[in-house]
């Protein structure tokens, strides 16, 4: 039997975050799990039932990168070996017009989805590195909760939307860069479909919920409680919800939880097959990203000629082999 790995997944006090930690959990593996208030706020009876392989660990997303760096050393002392996946989990959402949004909103969301994890990721890739070039450690990863709304935004969602797409280039520009000899430490990212979670919960005060990613629950539970100009659009899209939620939020979080695990398992074993860097859970996710990518491959035949007309007279065209193999996600 092969010795547990450690996970650390940030946002797990709840929603996916939790469901991940109880399902590591049950196949004995190593978590730490992390939130803002996590002691008093994690679940005590999975603390007690699991003294052993379970710690907590306070971080909160949006610290500076110094105070991550710390906290990424204090974890890598918690278990034997250090960390062997960094999952980055934790994610905000709500529905907000882009005029009506506030500097203090957009730099709150980004920071949170976007910001955040990019520092957790910053402070850890150090300690991460030097453990697969100096050891033979295998399926080394560094996992993120992604969305489908990355490939598909809704109206009012512009900045969850955006911000999400941003962590999904971001991820996979990372994996061309630490995936390769002699770093061999993976990258993975899931952009998952509707899933009830408290994910639309407000981060204005620490008592309140921590928001977890990979689920919209929250999200439409109640129109915007200030005034907009935007009130029959936003109608629209919140009465698109209410009339039957559970319709447009068809995921189980334990099962993506299982799924997420699933694939992280499969990386860097032995005839595993290829573990993709950007892959969507949930059905709904699945059908949605198929129609903008087969509507994105009907825009670019029907515009071939303007695009291709814009190239410098006398060039042959086209983007180089060595570009394309560059920018390939297989």
């Amino acid at each position: 039997m092969s010795p547990p790995k450690t996970y650390l997944i940030t946002g797990t006090t709840s929603g996916m975050g939790l469901a991940l930690v109880k399902h590591l959990l049950s196949q004995s593996q190593n978590v730490i799990a992390t939130g803002r208030d996590i002691v008093s706020r994690f679940p005590r009876e999975i603390v007690a039932a699991h003294e052993e392989n379970l710690r907590l660990l306070e971080l909160d997303i949006t610290a500076d990168v110094d105070t991550l760096q710390e906290i990424a050393r204090e974890a890598w002392g918690l278990f034997p070996g250090g960390v062997d996946v960094l999952f980055n989990n934790a994610g905000m959402s709500a529905v907000k017009a882009c005029e009506e949004a506030s500097e203090e909103y957009i730099q709150q969301i980004y920071t949170v989805n976007l910001f955040g994890p990019m520092r957790l990721t910053t402070a850890f890739l150090p300690l991460l590195r030097q453990k697969t070039t100096t050891t033979t450690a295998s399926s080394t990863v560094i996992a993120f909760t992604s969305s489908s709304a990355a490939w598909t935004p809704l109206p009012f969602m512009a900045h969850y939307a955006s911000s999400k797409a941003a962590l999904s280039a971001y991820l996979e520009s990372l994996a061309k860069e630490v995936n390769p000899p002699p770093f061999r430490i993976s990258v993975v990212g899931f952009e998952c479909g509707g899933c009830v979670t408290n994910l639309g919960q407000p981060r204005q005060h620490k008592q309140q919920q921590q928001p977890q990613s990979g689920g919209s629950g929250g999200l439409l539970a109640k129109q915007q409680e200030e005034k907009t100009v935007y009130g029959d659009g936003l109608g629209k899209l919140v009465g698109m919800f209410t009339r039957d939620a559970m319709a447009y939020m068809p995921g189980d979080a334990d099962k993506m939880a299982r799924a997420m695990v699933g694939v992280i398992e499969r990386v860097g074993k032995q005839g595993g097959g290829k573990v993709p860097v950007r892959l969507v859970l949930g059905s709904d996710a699945w059908e949605s990203v198929k129609q903008k990518v087969e509507e994105t491959q009907q825009v670019l035949e029907e515009w071939k000629e303007v695009s291709w007309g814009t190239d410098r007279e006398g060039v042959r065209g086209g983007a180089e082999g060595d570009y394309l193999r560059a920018v390939s996600i297989l």
